[in-house]
């Protein structure tokens, strides 16, 4: 069998990458994560699949991330204790626990003898301001902000265990994911943050005029993309995972406008000096090699993630 462990198992991506890689039974999955005791127990859809084994742990105990990498072929590293605002406000955050984390990680992959490791990177903070219609892998990474510092300093480590340490591994710097089962009371994903405020008739806090653009893509799109090449033997390190189309705020607004029939209120502030204007991957070396497309339209995205919005408020 396979042996896999997905670290972050019980956030948005981890989530639905663990449904699907269990769809395979040739898998076997450690599901890692910080996991309420009633989860553990029964409370849990993890437990609908025989081949995944839920284990509660401390990402940032060494210990206890060096207990579950015995025998494993890939290990999935999506934990982050940082998101965009949040490292902002203190740059330090990332350098004390993300960079150190995941180095650490990858010195124990690198003596378990992992096969390879897998960073979903984010390619909305990774690039920087690039002045271009879509941006592509060859494009020199210039981050703004330390959220994206970090993720582009991670990536560094694990080309350096690579030569080091001959450590496999596949970066994919990730679009802006949406979808069921996100977090709505989160403060990174314009989507359900929005379609939180639609629900409850509460005003829109928009930064900027509304015309920043982004690439979104569709968390289902999203998950056959990095299920289906994972585990293949890359011709690259770095792929860009996204829709490859920009979408502005605004027009976000007014998908969501539709969909729901509802009209909000609108406050627009001062847009923060580390935002990026504009973000569009190019996703044409993914799909030319692993022949794994994008399908969802927006639209389409848009209205089944307002379903699981308000099935849950």
């Amino acid at each position: 069998m396979t042996k896999i462990v997905v670290f972050g198992a019980n956030g948005f991506i981890g989530q639905h990458l663990v449904k699907k890689l269990a769809e395979s039974l040739e898998n076997s999955i450690v599901a890692f994560d910080r996991f309420s005791n009633h989860q553990v127990g029964l409370d849990h859809p993890f437990h609908n699949y025989p081949n995944v084994e839920i284990v509660a742990g401390n990402f940032f105990n060494r210990e206890e991330v060096s207990a579950v990498l015995t025998g494993i072929d890939y290990v999935f590293h999506l934990v982050s204790a940082t998101n965009p605002a949040t490292s902002n406000k203190d740059p330090f955050i990332d350098i004390d626990t993300n960079i150190r984390s995941s180095v650490e990680l990858f010195q124990l992959c690198s003596e378990k003898g992992v096969k390879k490791v897998i960073f979903p990177s984010s390619g909305g903070t990774v690039y920087g301001d690039i002045d271009c219609e879509t941006i592509n892998e060859m494009s020199v990474p210039a981050p703004r902000s330390p959220y994206g510092i970090g993720k582009l300093t991670i990536e560094s480590y694990l080309r350096y265990f690579k030569f080091s340490a001959g450590l496999d591994y596949i970066v994919y710097r990730i679009a802006n994911p949406y979808g069921p089962g996100q977090n709505i009371h989160g403060k990174q994903g314009v989507i359900p943050i929005f379609m939180n405020k639609f629900a409850r008739k509460e005003p829109l806090t928009i930064f900027g005029d509304g015309s920043m653009i982004r690439d979104y893509i569709y968390i289902d799109d999203l998950i056959e993309m990095m299920a289906g090449s994972f585990d293949k033997n890359n011709k690259f390190s770095t792929y860009n995972l996204g829709s490859g189309i920009g979408t502005s705020v605004n027009q976000i607004v007014k998908s969501i406008e539709k969909c729901t029939n509802h009209v909000p209120k609108k406050t627009y502030l001062n847009t923060p000096l580390t935002f990026v204007h504009k973000s569009v991957l190019d996703n044409h070396r993914f799909i030319k090699e692993f022949n794994i497309h994008p399908k969802t339209k927006l639209e389409e995205g848009v209205a089944k993630t307002w379903d699981y919005v308000k099935s849950i408020t």
